[in-house]
């Protein structure tokens, strides 16, 4: 209850990833809550290896060890083999999120959305 998802698209659907920072610009958070869940999902899925996604609130990772992973030819990090450990779970209106690809896959994938369940305090 009380939870409000955010799809954010950070790559159009055609774009290839490439390892970058601050992909698709700053987001700001519109509430205070508790993050409950992150994931990310892709339009074309890339082959071999992991892509791996970073989600930063003001410049700061929000997962220190296990950040998002997206499997080779699979188009979601909902199955991925390890799931995203988030360390840093509270957000306040204003807070800003950037998101950073740090690991390509062998062929990248294209496009990128990143969701976010937010429960509201």
């Amino acid at each position: 209850r009380n939870v409000r998802y955010i799809m954010l698209r950070v790559l159009a659907s055609a774009t290839a990833h490439t390892v970058s920072t601050t992909v698709g610009g700053d987001f700001e958070v519109p509430f205070t809550g508790t993050i409950t869940e992150i994931g990310a999902y892709v339009d074309t899925a890339g082959t071999t290896n992991l892509a791996t996604i970073d989600v930063n609130k003001n410049g700061t990772t929000l997962m220190t060890t296990n950040k998002i992973t997206i499997d080779s030819t699979e188009k979601t990090s909902r199955t991925a083999a390890t799931a995203p450990a988030l360390t840093t779970t509270a957000v306040t209106a204003g807070d800003i999120i950037t998101v950073d690809i740090d690991v390509l896959q062998t062929t990248p994938a294209s496009g990128l959305t990143i969701r976010l369940g937010i429960r509201l305090t």
